[in-house]
């Protein structure tokens, strides 16, 4: 009897951490990415980072989208361009915005982090942009804002532009606008009243995954956790400044084009290398990463591009370490390019 009743507690416990583990198991793999939102109704809504924003009447996404899923476009590691729209008058354009995501660990304050941006932004090329505005408190869907305005002209003439962020679960979030009338920029900018936050919890359930692939799509870098990038020791070397390839590209002062490989022309192999750069603050590649790209021409543009040289990058004046993406073009028709 003893025998009997202790087999059937041994039966009931390994059932129960059985189906613990199978809970368990299923929390672990249901995971969300911070890529992926949605548009539906005009809207577009994003799990993961804990918003929706309405697209203003006359703006059209300048992107195809596949159905209701809209996915994210990686500016860097851990920085996101959501979604793009635009509006267009005679069929030229008028004005665009992008929403975006930044890793907060990257600035201790959101109002640094914009006024970085523009500052930035206007460092690449004093003699042609200039700040308008510094960064400004600026209230939107019931949470502070900070905006930073500057111009920058062009052989088309001047256009404006406008940061304007907000911190919320661990990023920062909002729009980079750009309009070729002054006058244009403020009801564009205003467009984020119509934002609305869920709870500002980061959704342990979310990972950030980088498609990083090979050939077809293959993943390199697959899943990585959020989480890890945002606990760092304060002793830790600071993090690169993200940089868009439009603002580093203008950096480059020296750039070796890359040799088309025999076995690439041979087979009539040609497309986009893309990798992640790590420019030091001397100008100097420090770190190339391959993110996509056919094997046959990766390890030539990565052999030439790990020789370019750059300006340095400057932020409060002073040079600092960044963060990039470079593309590379191999054509058969002998063009290949940077």
């Amino acid at each position: 009897m003893n025998r009997v009743w202790i087999h059937l507690v041994a039966m009931a416990i390994l059932s129960h951490v059985m189906a613990l583990a199978q809970q368990t198991g299923s929390v672990l793999t249901d995971t969300l990415a911070f890529e992926n939102g949605s548009v539906a109704n005009n809207m577009y809504s994003n799990e993961c980072l804990g918003f929706s924003f309405v697209i203003p009447g006359g703006w059209q996404l300048s992107t195809q989208v596949g159905g209701t899923d809209v996915k994210a476009t990686h500016n860097s590691r851990v920085s996101l361009i959501l979604l793009t729209i635009e509006q267009q008058q005679g069929g030229s354009f008028k004005n665009r915005m992008s929403l975006n995501a930044y890793d907060a660990a990257y600035s201790p304050t959101v109002q640094q982090f914009v006024s970085n941006a523009a500052h930035g932004a206007v460092s690449v090329d004093q003699k042609n942009r200039a700040m308008v505005k510094d960064a400004y408190a600026v209230d939107y869907g019931g949470k502070q804002f900070f905006r930073a305005d500057y111009k920058r002209t062009a052989s088309e003439g001047t256009l404006y532009m406008a940061f304007v962020f907000t911190k919320f679960r661990e990023y920062y979030i909002g729009e980079i606008v750009m309009s070729n009338l002054p006058e244009e920029l403020d009801p564009a900018v205003s467009s984020l009243q119509q934002i609305s936050f869920g709870d500002d919890e980061p959704n342990l359930r979310c990972v950030m995954s980088s498609d990083y692939g090979l050939d077809s799509g293959s993943f390199i870098d697959s899943v990585h956790s959020l989480r890890p990038s945002l606990s760092r020791s304060p002793s830790s070397s600071p993090l690169p400044v993200p940089v868009s390839q439009a603002i580093s590209s203008g950096l480059v002062t020296g750039k070796v084009t890359p040799q088309y490989p025999d076995i690439a022309l041979n087979r009539r192999v040609q497309g986009q290398v893309v990798m992640r750069a790590v420019i030091d603050k001397n100008g100097r590649v420090e770190e190339l990463t391959l993110a996509s790209g056919d094997r046959m021409l990766a390890p030539a543009a990565i052999e030439a591009v790990k020789q370019w040289k750059y300006r340095p990058y400057v932020l409060d004046g002073q040079p600092v370490k960044i963060e990039t993406q470079i593309t590379v073009v191999f054509q058969l028709n002998g063009s290949n390019h940077p």
